[in-house]
C-alpha cells in the first residue's frame, strides 16, 4: 500500500489488522480448498487440542473471537464431526470440548502443512529481520497485556483488547 496522507492508513493497529486480514485470507483459501476447513475453523480445532476438555468460555478467552462466532464454529465443527461436546464431570452444567479422531487427524495435518505455509511466508524476511520482528511483536503484546490487566486506571491505552469478529 502506497504512503498516504491520511493517518489512519499509518497507525500500527490497521497495518497490523491489514497483514491479518490479508494472512487469514490466504490461508483460508488454502485450507478451504485442501481440507475444508478455515482458519477460524482451525483456531478452535488446534485450541482444543492445546486443551482438552476445555470449555465454551475458556475457548472464546483464548481464541479472541467473539462469543456467538465461536458458539457457531463449534456447532458446525460438531456437526462436520470434527469435535465433540462433553456434559462436565464436575459441573454438569458446563459443557466440555474435545477433538475426535478426525478431528486430530485434521489438527495434525493442517499443522504440517501450516509449518510449511509460514515458513514460506516469512522467507521474506532475513533471519535477523525475523529475530527483530518476533522481538517486537513479544514486547508490544507483552505492553499491551500488562495495561489490560490494569484496566480500569485513568490510562486511556489500558483497556481489554476487544475480540475479533
Amino acid at each position: 500500500m502506497p504512503a498516504s496522507d491520511h493517518p489512519i492508513l499509518e497507525y500500527l493497529s490497521f497495518r497490523l489488522d491489514r497483514l491479518s486480514e490479508l494472512s487469514k485470507a490466504a490461508g483460508s483459501q488454502y485450507y478451504e480448498n485442501e481440507f475444508g476447513v478455515t482458519v477460524r475453523d482451525l483456531r478452535v480445532l488446534r485450541l482444543v487440542a492445546l486443551e482438552p476438555g476445555l470449555t465454551l468460555g475458556r475457548l472464546i478467552e483464548l481464541s479472541l473471537l467473539e462469543k456467538t462466532l465461536v458458539s457457531k464454529l463449534v456447532s458446525a465443527l460438531v456437526r462436520q464431526g470434527l469435535l465433540r461436546r462433553q456434559i462436565g464431570e464436575v459441573d454438569a452444567r458446563q459443557i466440555n470440548l474435545f477433538l475426535s479422531a478426525e478431528g486430530e487427524s485434521m489438527v495434525k495435518r493442517t499443522y504440517e502443512r501450516g509449518n510449511t505455509l509460514e515458513k514460506d511466508f516469512l522467507a521474506t524476511l532475513t533471519e535477523a529481520e525475523l529475530k527483530i520482528f518476533n522481538r517486537c511483536i513479544d514486547k508490544l503484546t507483552d505492553t499491551l497485556e500488562r495495561r489490560a490487566k490494569n484496566a480500569g486506571s485513568d490510562d486511556p491505552g489500558s483497556a481489554k483488547p476487544k475480540r475479533a469478529a
